[in-house]
């Protein structure tokens, strides 16, 4: 049984792929609703996977 391959995705295409504002999505990142990785000291990302459970808890 294959896994989908883990895609992650960088602040401003997050929120594009929500169809949010940048200020929108740091502002559900800072209430703990979408959960970053910071990869490096200017990198954040977050799995799309989680994009998607935000979605669906939301419908």
């Amino acid at each position: 049984m294959n896994k989908p391959a883990l895609v992650y995705l960088r602040p401003k295409s997050a929120a594009e792929y929500l169809g949010i504002s940048i200020a929108t999505f740091w502002r559900l990142v800072a209430k703990g609703k979408i959960p970053t990785a910071k990869i490096s000291s200017r990198t954040t990302v977050c799995k799309r996977e989680d994009l998607d459970d935000l979605i669906d808890s939301a419908l």
